[in-house]
């Protein structure tokens, strides 16, 4: 039997859903199927269509396969859905990771020990992303014996950390010894490129 959830406790579009942060709202309304309840932001799929998807095998072995055929143009219509509510996906994911913290990280080792070439990759990417980052934000008055003597004695557990982001959302910093700090590993990923605000996730 259909689950049905008091519209009272849930927006009733997508867009007030994505606005709140949530993943889910209810219109009150069947869906194709004839199920009253809640439906998810992202997709409008609604919850019981969706447990019936994944409970039936026969269904999933299809969409496996139709999976592998269409693989190229899901992927595009994921990028381009994600670029369409890209702060909803991003509150998503962050509510995803404090809720499967463990599960999600055993995930990411997972797939990082099956694919050690592709880790490597983007390892080297990001690095390079991040000495151009600084090249490009590295005045010509910055005291640059300062900033090393800064790497040099950041004490164990501890990141060296731009005061205000060489990257931010709002503003952007300078790679000068004056915008530097040491915070704890997970105090700077907390941080991440965030200024002015509470960052804890």
């Amino acid at each position: 039997m259909p689950l049905v959830i008091d519209q009272d406790y849930l927006p009733t579009s997508d867009v007030d859903a994505k606005a709140l942060g949530l993943s889910m709202y209810f219109t009150g309304k069947p869906c194709r199927y004839g199920h009253i309840t809640a439906r998810y932001a992202s997709s409008a799929e609604c919850v019981f269509c969706r447990q019936i998807k994944n409970t039936n095998v026969e269904l999933k072995k299809k969409q496996k396969v139709a999976n592998e055929k269409n693989k190229e143009l899901r992927k595009q219509k994921s990028i381009e859905r994600y670029q369409r509510n890209i702060e909803f996906e991003k509150i998503r994911y962050q509510s995803k990771w404090i809720n499967n913290k463990e599960k999600m990280t055993a995930r990411t080792k997972n797939w990082e020990q099956r694919n050690p070439e592709k880790r490597l990759a983007i390892s080297k990417a990001n690095n390079a992303l991040r000495k151009h980052k600084i090249k490009e934000q590295s005045p010509k008055w910055a005291n640059k014996q300062k900033i090393q003597e800064m790497y040099m004695n950041c004490p164990k557990g501890y990141h060296v950390d731009h005061i205000i982001p060489l990257k931010g959302k709002t503003v952007s910093g300078l790679h000068v010894e004056t915008n530097l700090q040491y915070l704890t590993a997970s105090e700077n990923c907390k941080k991440h490129n965030k200024f002015g605000e509470q960052y804890a996730i």
